[in-house]
């Protein structure tokens, strides 16, 4: 099963709306490139296990709600 990177993304930035973060300053939380966090909330890039973790973490949810449909339960 492939991941929905794209799913992913949009569930990303809608938290990130959700919680009034610029892409800059979720980018300086979770220690990325504000030009990686706009790849990753379009679906343009795959992002590595620490990268989720962090941006997580960022926003106070869990991996879970970042991946919720996109893996079997």
């Amino acid at each position: 099963m492939e991941l929905d990177y794209q799913a992913i993304g949009i569930r990303i930035r809608r938290l990130r709306k959700a919680k009034s973060l610029t892409q800059q300053t979720l980018a300086e939380i979770s220690g990325q490139e504000p030009s990686n966090i706009s790849h990753i909330e379009r679906g343009a890039t795959k992002l590595s296990l620490p990268t989720l973790v962090n941006i997580a973490n960022a926003l106070g949810v869990t991996v879970d709600e970042l991946l919720c449909d996109s893996l079997p339960a």
